[in-house]
């Protein structure tokens, strides 16, 4: 059952609870039986982080399988995931036992599922999404068909899709973000140091200007859920702060449409908010378009909706002349 692009994006958003099937889903499908009787299965370790980040910005994780599995129960111990279902009976009535516990609606819940078990719950909730790896029979009453398969990434290509449409999904992340910085700092001092100078010994001192440290040619680009461009923000070097925040030198953003450079920003300096997508600036600054200069003092950039503010002193310079904006532009 497969729905238009905006219709799926208004379920994403109405979900607070996403439950799944485990044989299939969480894993291949495959059980491995010892010959004393001891069974094991395998899971996706990107599957567990999803769960691990969904549950953290709010989102309710359950496990639903008509098969009794120690090893099963083992892992929604690791994960944090207290919904599990273990019993040989219609599903649907487990997705009816959730709804009753926690207040949930049809609306709010989704499933993934792969077998034709699943089906009575697929048609009741929400959002049902079957794995690629499913029957035919789950995927045809399906909102949406994973690209990847049960036990190999599909329970992560859900969860991300849920917080993207629900807004959570730079929430869910924001923590990585400073905690890659702050790694990259104590592993690879020498990425901070200025290129030209010799190579950094115990005991020496940061530069005068950092609280944490600093990158040479900074670099960060945003895409859209299609891998295309939707801007990239540069810079000659950028000083790592505590609170996490950066002061650029001579940035520069590019902002795309069709993966083609549209407008230019420029700046001697900005400060950037990488976790909230904003940058600002008291320096002078300088936005190009394919015919048209805007200069100024002093502007404010906001990466979520692509909008920029010049302060003051605006001087606008419209020509005919056509010009590439790969480079870097020429001044007027």
């Amino acid at each position: 059952m497969k729905i238009a692009k905006g219709a799926l994006n208004l379920r994403l958003r109405a979900v607070r609870c996403l439950l799944m099937d485990v044989d299939g889903v969480l894993t291949d499908g495959k059980l491995h039986i010892a010959s004393d009787g001891t069974e094991s299965k395998t899971f996706d370790v990107q599957d567990g982080h999803a769960i691990a980040m969904a549950q953290r910005v709010g989102l309710t994780i359950g496990f639903i399988s008509g098969r009794p599995s120690k090893v099963t129960t083992q892992r929604a111990a690791e994960l944090g995931v207290k919904l599990v279902f273990q019993k040989p009976i219609n599903k649907m009535e487990m997705v009816e036992t959730v709804k009753r516990r926690l207040g949930f609606t049809n609306e709010e819940i989704a499933f993934i599922g792969d077998e034709l078990v699943d089906l009575p719950a697929m048609r009741r909730v929400g959002l049902a999404v079957a794995v690629s790896n499913a029957v035919d029979e789950a995927k045809a009453v399906a909102h949406y068909v994973t690209r990847r398969r049960g036990g190999d990434g599909a329970v992560r290509e859900v969860i991300e899709m849920i917080l993207k449409a629900r807004g959570s999904w730079k929430k869910a992340i924001a923590k990585y973000l400073t905690v890659a910085v702050a790694a990259l700092l104590v592993a690879a001092p020498r990425l901070f140091a200025d290129s030209n100078a010799p190579p950094a010994t115990e005991g020496a001192k940061k530069p005068a200007d950092t609280g944490s440290g600093y990158i040479e040619k900074f670099e960060v680009p945003e895409r859209d859920d299609d891998g295309n461009l939707k801007w990239k923000l540069l810079g000659e070097r950028a000083v790592i702060r505590p609170d996490g925040l950066m002061d650029i030198q001579n940035a520069r953003a590019e902002f795309y449409t069709s993966n083609k450079v549209d407008m230019v920003f420029t700046s001697p300096t900005c400060l950037l908010d990488r976790v909230n997508n904003h940058a600002t600036t008291a320096d002078h600054v300088r936005i190009d378009r394919e015919n048209m200069v805007l200069t100024g003092i002093g502007g404010e950039w906001d990466g979520n909706t692509t909008s920029m503010v010049i302060r003051s002193n605006v001087c606008v310079v419209i020509t005919n002349e056509q010009r590439n904006l790969g480079g870097q532009p020429k001044q007027p």
